[in-house]
């Protein structure tokens, strides 16, 4: 990926991406570990807004952006050459690793070792024919939608069922001994709690992410084999606009109005679900418009704030962990559960944008980030000599 017309959207769009990573990721490391925004007090105007908003606009939307970007990316290490297999799997391998070390001392919603593990499994249908993974993309998206949409109603049609008996479902609301880490540990004394917490919370997000992430590597492997990021199908970009903004932003809303009214009001578990799995499986759409919207203001626009951000993703996205941390835990400013959604929310932006611009002064001395430099090296280790 030399040339500036090969890279200069992609990366772009990844650089972008990091945003909304950044906006739904805070939450978890200021506010609440397990409910993030809904931790808070959604009964003032200012949280609840903002909340609604992360929630309609970025949660789900930016981390299958990510992934779709990670499949694309992964034809330009592939190249159509099996030869190449041993360096995408020490990729990958290195991706798990990062992985834990990052969920380890940093954020237990780490994406990492979760890209790394679907990264080891891709290695088995990369070479596979296009029909083959279009099979595999629409069985993998229908069978999660059957899965959520199943368990979404019927948990809220046993509430409602149980109401009826004046019963309940049984509250067994947990808490995360990483909260209190956080607010009163040192850095040592914040690990087993994370390590505890990634534990209870990692298959749950297997089930829920590690499906549609799978399923978003797939899509970015067939788009990257028509060069799409570079000479998009016009006819193709218009239908995903409309669909989007037409279908899925208006249900997007919808996600985020049960979920903040439910949240403030009967805080059942069936609506929570509800709300959850419409937002989850309906993100896809109003991804496939960002991707659309981004490209027409980039042939426009020269985004170099984005593009160098893109550039280092890996690099602004553990760095983001980091000052996230710093700031919230009792070891650095000590501000987690000080502050609510708006102000958390705007850290998460202006941190962005420190960020992809010391990205900025950093490419205009290196040609890779420090953490891609590592993970680069890595993966040569293992390439097979000629």
């Amino acid at each position: 990926m030399t040339t500036k017309s090969r890279d200069s959207f992609p990366d772009i769009l990844r650089g972008f991406a990091l945003l909304g990573i950044a906006l739904v990721n805070i939450p978890y490391l200021s506010l609440d570990t397990i409910n993030a925004a809904e931790g808070a007090d959604l009964t003032q105007p200012t949280n609840a807004a903002a909340a609604f908003i992360v929630m309609a606009l970025f949660q789900a939307k930016f981390y299958l952006l990510f992934s779709f970007l990670f499949g694309y990316s992964a034809h330009y290490v592939l190249k159509d050459d099996k030869s190449n297999r041993r360096r995408w799997v020490a990729r990958s391998i290195g991706l798990v690793i990062l992985g834990v070390i990052h969920f380890t001392f940093l954020f237990h919603g780490d994406i990492l070792f979760l890209y790394g593990l679907f990264g080891l499994i891709l290695t088995a249908l990369y070479f596979r024919s296009e029909k083959v993974i279009r099979g595999w993309t629409k069985g993998i998206y229908i069978a999660i939608s059957v899965l959520f949409a199943a368990l979404s109603v019927l948990t809220y049609v046993g509430e409602m069922a149980l109401s009826a008996q004046g019963k309940s479902l049984p509250d067994e609301t947990f808490t995360s001994r990483l909260d209190g880490a956080l607010e009163t540990g040192t850095f040592l004394e914040t690990v087993g709690p994370r390590l505890e917490l990634w534990l209870l919370a990692a298959p749950n997000g297997f089930l829920l992410q590690g499906p549609l992430v799978f399923a978003a590597f797939l899509v970015g492997v067939l788009v990257a084999r028509k060069n799409g990021l570079v000479t998009p199908n016009p006819a193709l970009m218009k239908k995903l606009l409309v669909w989007g903004l037409a279908i899925g932003l208006p249900l997007q809303f919808l996600a985020a109005y049960i979920f903040i009214g439910n949240s403030t009001g009967p805080d059942s578990l069936g609506l929570y679900l509800v709300s959850l799995s419409l937002n989850f499986l309906t993100a896809p759409l109003l991804s496939a418009a960002y991707v659309v919207l981004l490209w027409k203001v980039s042939k426009k626009l020269k985004l170099g704030l984005m593009a160098s951000a893109g550039r280092m993703s890996l690099t602004v996205y553990l760095s983001q962990s980091v000052v996230f941390s710093t700031l919230f835990s009792a070891w650095g400013f000590g501000l987690f559960a000080k502050l609510g959604v708006l102000e958390v929310t705007l850290i998460a932006a202006f941190t962005w944008l420190a960020l992809a611009a010391a990205s900025v002064a950093y490419l205009k001395f290196k040609d890779k980030g420090p953490m891609e430099s590592l993970l680069s090296g890595f993966s040569k280790l293992f390439e097979r000599k000629r």
